[in-house]
């Protein structure tokens, strides 16, 4: 089904995040990731039109513009290092994703029946998104990969939602975007500083 190749590209989108060591492109997927969002969003609320318009407007902006304007911004006024280090190389990263692997596979064993239309397969694809996200503070050390890194386990607490319940109240939801943005533009503020500028050039 097209929806299961979508929450594909989402998880793959997060692994890209997760091992990729130049800067611009963790942005640039993570863009894409944002954007890919809007598929599971017109899935659980084709049927509620300005809900479903609202959060098609807070997707656009919030995740596939201002998340990744603001990261890259940050990069740049801080003259941070194009290429970043991870502290665990591609066969520890590998080994973690398998170990996440097997769990997603345990934790959907017992689910028969969603709230919309979604494959087992598909709900494992979300999961692995949330695990990648997390995996992010584990294996990264760059704070822009590490923000990166929590914006995919927001995404994919996102979708798990709008999987599992339909969708949380508008409020709730327009508050869960506004704490991505507080967390970029605060590690924004912070790398800013001149004694953080050193730490980084540093490093």
């Amino acid at each position: 089904m097209l929806y299961d190749f979508i929450y594909l590209l989402l998880f793959l989108s997060g692994v890209v995040v997760l091992v990729e060591n130049r800067l611009r492109r963790i942005v640039a997927f993570l863009s894409l990731q944002g954007f890919l969002l809007l598929f599971p969003v017109y899935q659980a609320h084709s049927d509620m039109y300005g809900h479903l318009f609202s959060l098609t407007a807070m997707v656009i902006f919030f995740k596939g513009f201002l998340t990744p304007f603001v990261l890259n911004w940050s990069a740049r006024r801080s003259q941070m290092k194009e290429s970043t280090a991870p502290r665990f190389g591609y066969l520890a990263t590998l080994m973690f994703l398998v170990v996440g692997l097997i769990g997603a596979v345990k934790i959907t064993e017992g689910v028969e029946d969603l709230a919309i239309p979604v494959h087992k397969i598909g709900l494992i694809y979300v999961i692995l998104m949330v695990y990648v996200g997390v995996l992010c503070f584990i294996v990264r050390k760059n704070w822009i990969a590490l923000i990166a890194g929590f914006c995919v386990f927001e995404n994919g607490i996102f979708v798990l939602t709008l999987i599992l319940d339909k969708g949380l109240p508008f409020g709730l939801e327009f508050g869960s975007f506004l704490d991505a943005i507080l967390v970029i533009v605060s590690g924004g503020i912070l790398q800013l500083s001149p004694h953080l500028q050193v730490k980084s050039s540093k490093g």
